[in-house]
């Protein structure tokens, strides 16, 4: 069965779209995609600090997803598995390019946590010391180690809830909320010492 209307689809459910798409309907996975494409490449974007990366990573994630879907056992789990393929691919990309570790955070514009966009109507002197704040907390956040940068963009900027992340990470819940905790702690006190 093959649909015919983008409007059709647009009600179906994510399930019934990889449904249809594993019985071939690539029309059903490009719905996917226009699903899904936003938050992926965001997620991608503020780990890998670069959009130019983040937009061929996108790809690949797309592209490996679309030639793994027999092997998604669960349907409902289409978003871990998605953030999982997405994260393996930022992952393997530093192994190849033998980078360094840190990630950059991006400065793309309506990147959420951005206190600056709420003070655009404030004085230059006030703009200059938030902009100084952001500077020191995206060094600090350079700082910490990969396992913890990755839940914390996954929790607090991607909106994922913990059990999600441990499914994308494939690590126990105590595990993802102990990186979170260390993490912000560590954060913390990288601020206090700037």
């Amino acid at each position: 069965m093959h649909l015919d209307h983008s409007r059709e689809k647009m009600n179906f459910s994510d399930e019934y779209l990889l449904e249809l798409a594993l019985q071939g309907d690539r029309a059903c996975f490009g719905e996917l995609i226009e699903r899904w494409q936003r938050k992926i490449y965001a997620f991608i974007c503020r780990y890998v600090g670069n959009s130019t990366d983040a937009q061929d990573l996108t790809q690949d994630t797309f592209t490996k997803a679309y030639t793994n879907l027999d092997r998604l056992a669960d349907p409902a789990r289409f978003p871990s598995w998605l953030y999982k393929i997405a994260l393996n691919e930022c992952r393997m990309r530093f192994r190849k390019e033998r980078r360094a570790q840190s990630v950059p955070l991006p400065e793309e514009e309506g990147y959420p946590g951005r206190p600056e966009l709420a003070v655009e109507t404030a004085t230059p002197e006030t703009r200059l010391a938030v902009q100084e704040e952001i500077e020191l907390v995206r060094e600090a956040f350079k700082e910490l180690p990969e396992e913890q940068r990755a839940v914390i963009l996954m929790k607090e900027y991607q909106g994922l809830k913990f059990h999600e992340i441990s499914e994308i990470l494939d690590i126990p819940l105590s595990t993802v909320k102990s990186r979170m905790y260390l993490g912000l702690k560590t954060l913390r006190k990288l601020m206090e010492k700037r």
